[in-house]
C-alpha cells in the first residue's frame, strides 16, 4: 500500500493499493488516480508530457489510461493554483471592505434578494438577512446599491 496528495484538490490519499487500478478516484474530487498528473514520470515542460521514452503519448493527461509505465507520484499536487485562488479571493473581498473570505461556509443556503417593500420590519431584518449572505451575495447587493438598482 501506498500514500499520495491528489493532484487536483491535494487531499491526501492513505492505503493506496499498488499497482493503482485505472478506475481508482479521489475521495474528495473524484479526480482519476490513474492519470499521467498523478505518475513520477508526468513532466508538464516536456513535449510529450512524459520523461517515459517508451510509453504512448496521452493526450488527456488529467483522465485514467492504460499506461504501462504509470508510477505513483507523492509530489503530483501544486499549492500555487490554491495559493492564487486564495490571493484574488482576498483581493476581491477587499475591493468591497468585506472580511476575506472562509475557505468553508456552514451556511450554503439560497437566499432572495431583500427590496426595500420587503424590509418593512426595520433595520434589525436587513441587518440579519446581510449576517447570512454569502461573499457573492454580499458583492452583488453592494454593487446594486452603487448602481442605484
Amino acid at each position: 500500500m501506498a500514500s499520495a496528495i491528489c493532484w487536483q484538490c491535494g487531499t491526501h490519499l492513505p492505503k493506496i493499493i499498488t499497482p493503482v487500478s485505472r478506475r481508482e478516484e479521489c475521495s474528495v474530487c473524484r479526480s482519476d488516480i490513474h492519470a499521467c498528473k498523478m505518475c513520477v514520470y508526468f513532466d508538464a515542460s516536456n513535449r510529450t508530457g512524459c520523461d517515459e521514452e517508451r510509453a504512448e503519448y496521452i493526450v488527456d493527461k488529467e483522465r485514467a489510461n492504460f499506461c504501462e509505465y504509470y508510477a505513483l507520484s507523492s509530489r503530483a499536487f501544486d499549492d500555487t493554483k490554491l495559493n492564487k485562488q486564495r490571493q484574488a479571493k482576498a483581493q476581491l473581498a477587499a475591493l468591497f471592505g468585506d472580511e476575506a473570505p472562509v475557505e468553508k461556509q456552514p451556511n450554503n443556503q439560497v437566499i432572495s434578494s431583500l427590496t426595500d417593500e420587503d424590509n418593512k420590519d426595520g433595520d434589525t431584518r436587513a441587518a440579519d438577512f446581510h449576517q447570512q449572505e454569502t461573499p457573492a451575495q454580499t458583492a452583488e447587493r453592494k454593487l446594486r446599491e452603487l448602481l442605484n438598482q
